[in-house]
Parts: structure tokens; sequence; C-alpha cells
């Protein structure tokens, strides 16, 4: 899996900013000789070279991150432009079995379809990056989609380890069937705000009805998940883009916002639907 295209972005940011390498290299705090090497593909920064490098034209204004995604989405043609938001580098090969245990579908590869959901997603990790990539030839493969409904809210809380005290009816293990015979998946992101209202359902604090006007109230974007190796040989690798510090500071408070936003208007679609639906013991039969 390739890492940052260094030598690239560093030519982007000097024509951008009409500066030579010794320009940069001052502005930034490194040699000029180390500017040289990069570009070479001498030698791969370290990470505090790399923060320097990136973290210059967002200073400055120049959303590097946004002014690719525009550009990826322009060459995109037929094909979807996808991220992924990564906690720590991607080694070796893709493997669709990535994200293991209790996740929305279960083991998959999780993607989103715009830049700024995956990044708020990494963007309190350290080491957190974005790799994008683009999805090809997609009518070769099973395609699931799921809107705000209640397939979604079942398949979720199957996959998520709530039905632990149930028995999840015919209903739902034939969508869990259908999702494990999928090659990928669309579905609405569920962020922490969304699972706080899927647990609360679970624990009989909430009725269905209210449960699923709470999770209707936002909309995050879709989420894709890559299910098969099938799927996998579809995507093609962009490149992996980096994050700088104050990237991803705004992130996170953007992030905060939407989720107090989120919070603000579950709580009103909850009262608003009060004493309306069936709780989760009237639909499923306990263990």
């Amino acid at each position: 899996m390739k890492s940052f295209d260094i030598k690239k972005d560093i030519k982007t940011i000097r024509k951008l900013f009409n500066l030579t390498q010794e320009d940069f290299a001052k502005e930034i705090g490194l040699s000029r000789s180390n500017i040289a090497r990069y570009e070479g593909e001498e030698i791969f920064p370290h990470d505090s070279a790399l923060e320097k490098i990136y973290s210059y034209p967002y200073k400055h204004s120049f959303h590097l991150n946004k002014a690719k995604e525009m550009l990826f989405l322009d060459e995109a043609r037929d094909d979807l432009l996808l991220f992924h938001g990564a906690k720590y580098e991607i080694k070796g090969e893709i493997d669709y079995k990535h994200l293991n245990g209790k996740k929305d579908f279960g083991a998959g590869f999780y993607l989103g379809e715009k830049l700024d959901s995956s990044a708020s997603w990494i963007c309190e990790y350290p080491s957190g990056s974005i790799y994008s990539f683009y999805f090809k030839n997609r009518n070769n493969l099973n395609c699931l989609e799921f809107k705000v409904d209640r397939n979604w809210m079942y398949a979720i809380l199957y996959f998520r380890g709530m039905f632990e005290e149930y028995i999840p009816n015919k209903e739902v293990m034939e969508i869990v069937e259908q999702i494990n015979k999928a090659d990928y998946i669309i579905a609405p992101i569920a962020d922490n705000q969304m699972y706080d209202t899927l647990t609360a359902f679970s624990l009989k604090s909430i009725t269905d009805e209210q449960c699923l006007h709470a999770l209707s109230a936002n909309n995050l974007g879709k989420q894709f998940v890559i299910k098969s190796q099938k799927a996998v040989d579809n995507l093609v690798l962009i490149e992996r883009m980096f994050l700088c510090e104050k990237e991803k500071e705004n992130y996170l408070n953007n992030k905060n916002v939407l989720s107090n936003e989120g919070r603000s208007k579950a709580s009103l679609a909850i009262e608003s639907y009060r004493r309306k639906g069936k709780y989760i013991d009237e639909i499923f039969k306990k263990r």
C-alpha cells in the first residue's frame, strides 16, 4: 500500500506559493538538502517533517486535501470516489475482513463517500490518515443498499451485539443472510449519537418508533462496506492523504458541533413520539 505522495505534494505546494526549494525549506524550518532529497524520493520524511510540510499550505488557508477531493471527483468519470479513514498505516493488500468484531455490518472494509466523514472518524488518532480510492466496475457485484428504516436498524442491532438478550426473528435473520451474501453494502453512516439511540432501544428506554425517528433526524451521508474479495479487487488506490494537526483539530471541533446538534434533534424526535411504537421486548422474544 503506497504512502503519501511527497514528491508531487512538495512540488505542488512550492508551485502554489511560488517558492524555491530553499525558500520552502526556510519557511518550514528544514534544510534545503532534505527538501531536495524528499522531492527526489531519496529519503522519506519523518513524522515531524511531514507535519511541517503539510501544515504549511493549511496555515495559509489552502486546504490541499479538499482540493485533491475536487480533482479526484473531476477525474472519476463513471467510477465512484471513496475514502477510508485509517488509524494507522495500512501495510500490504486490503483485507475485506479488515474490521472484525461488533461493527455496523460485521467484518468488512469500511469507506465513506466524503473526505470530511472519513477525516472526522480518525481526527482524534495521532497516526490517522485518509486513503482515497476509485471503486470501479460495480455492475458485476452484488450490492445491498439500506436507508434509515427498520431493516437498517435491526441489522446494526444484530451486528453490534445488541440482541444478546433477545432471539432475532425470521425478518432479522433474512436481513443478516442478505448482508453475508453481498459483495458490498451501501448504508447511512451511524455516528456515536446514533449508537446511543440504538442502545437506548435495546435497553427498553425508548420504543422502535422513537428510535427510528431519532435516527432519521440526522443525515451524515453514506458508508460503503466491502464484504468480498471480488469487491476488493474493484478498489483502485489513488493515494494516502496526510492530515496536519490543525486540520485534525478543526475536524474534531466540527464533529463535536454536529454531534451536539444530532443529540438535540434526536431528543426532540424521542419526545415527539413518546408512547408510540413498541419496546424491544414487545417485538422479540427473550432468550
